[in-house]
């Protein structure tokens, strides 16, 4: 027979580690809530991402279709051709050196290859006013101004040989992230007569 103090004195110790072992989380069970709280900041994170990547191109593109509805606005009001010479010059007249000087809608088409507003080169991205817009020099307004076919606007004929014109403008920006140009959007429309 065992005496119940040698018993007590050795169980004794056995109750002590068992209830030191349970107080603490083990390295592995650290480490794996380590592992899960990580992924969900990671995901998190990524998800915030996303949204200010999205937000930023809605803001790009909204500023797009603004400037593409400038040069819009700026030409709504203009005749067909000039008012001294008609339709028999088509483009800007040699004393119309700037986009001030512009007294009908076929001069936006230049020497007949459109014509550019740019931020980079300080001439615009243009307002309604004619007037450059500060702050958008990664920003572009080409426009290009023909003459199409009455019955198919998807025709194009001789400048001049028409009275339906087609205006277009294509809205680009400098996205740094890319290289080139981006083409951000186009507006088209019929000029009134």
């Amino acid at each position: 027979m065992k005496h119940p103090s040698i018993q007590f004195e050795c169980s004794r110790p056995t109750a002590r580690r068992q209830s030191l072992a349970r107080r603490g989380f083990t390295l592995l069970e650290t480490a794996l809530a380590i592992v899960i709280v990580g992924v969900g900041v990671l995901a998190m994170m990524a998800g915030q991402q996303a949204w200010h990547f999205q937000n930023d191109w809605a803001e790009q593109v909204g500023l797009a279709a603004r400037l593409g509805n400038e040069i819009r606005e700026m030409t709504l009001t203009l005749p067909r051709h000039d008012p001294v010479t008609g339709s028999d010059s088509w483009g800007s007249e040699p004393n119309e050196a700037s986009v001030s000087d512009f007294d009908d809608l076929d001069d936006f088409d230049g020497n007949g290859s459109g014509i550019t507003f740019a931020g980079s080169d300080s001439s615009g991205p243009l307002n309604s006013l004619r007037q450059p817009i500060v702050g958008l020099a990664d920003w572009s307004q080409e426009v290009r101004v023909w003459n199409v076919e009455a019955g198919d606007i998807n025709a194009a004929v001789t400048d001049g040989s028409s009275e339906v014109m087609l205006v277009e403008v294509t809205v680009y920006w400098d996205d740094p992230r890319m290289v080139g140009l981006r083409e951000m959007t186009r507006v088209r429309w019929i000029a009134p007569n």
